[in-house]
Parts: structure tokens; sequence; C-alpha cells
């Protein structure tokens, strides 16, 4: 929150990231477990907050995320995991367009594994 008691819309977006990051993978493995209905109780509210900004901003990860909803009620995990990845990739996208790359990132070289073998 900043001193006039808003919250920072760019906060709330990547709050919502962090929380498709981590709520993705719980789904797969635990979808009917109380701690991930939890987790979902929390993206929604955080969904409920960030709505204005990404149906101005997102509107097509906004409705993935709605769509995630109601596949979640209807029980079906994967095409909700679908909806959730999707969106999850859309909200990449825009929150890389704020923070763009460094120009001199550009001329730095490029870690590669190798392999041993």
């Amino acid at each position: 929150m900043n001193s006039a008691g808003e919250t920072d819309p760019l906060a709330v977006l990547y709050r919502l990231h962090h929380q498709l990051r981590v709520v993705s993978p719980v789904l797969t493995v635990a979808p009917n477990r109380p701690e991930t209905k939890a987790m979902l109780d929390g993206l929604a509210a955080t969904v409920s907050e960030a709505a204005g900004l990404l149906a101005t901003a997102e509107p097509a990860a906004l409705a993935a995320l709605r769509q995630a909803f109601e596949h979640t009620r209807a029980d079906r995990v994967n095409e909700a995991m679908s909806e959730l990845v999707t969106a999850y990739g859309r909200l990449s996208v825009l929150l890389r367009q704020d923070s763009p790359r460094r120009d001199e990132a550009a001329h730095e070289p490029t870690v590669r594994w190798r392999s041993r073998f």
C-alpha cells in the first residue's frame, strides 16, 4: 500500500503472477486437498482485486482466470490447469513489458550448460 492507503497496481499483478506459479503445480498434484482449496480462494481474492486492471491491460488473462475457476467448480482439473497456465503466460508477457531488458544485457555472454558426457 502507498501512503494514501491504495494498493500498488503492479504489486497486485506481481502477487497474482506469483500465486499462479505456485497454485498451478499444486492443483496438478493435490487437487482435492483443503490446502489447495485455500490457495484457490486466495487466488480468487487476488483476481477480484486485480480484475479492473486486468480488464484494461490484459482481458484475455482475466477471461482465462474466470474460465479456470469455472472448470475448478466443475471438478475439471486438467482444463483448469490449462487456463491457469494461459493466464500465467499472458501475465508474464505483461509484466516483462514493465521491466524491459537492460541495454547492456544484450552484449552479455550467455552461460550454457556443458555436458561432460
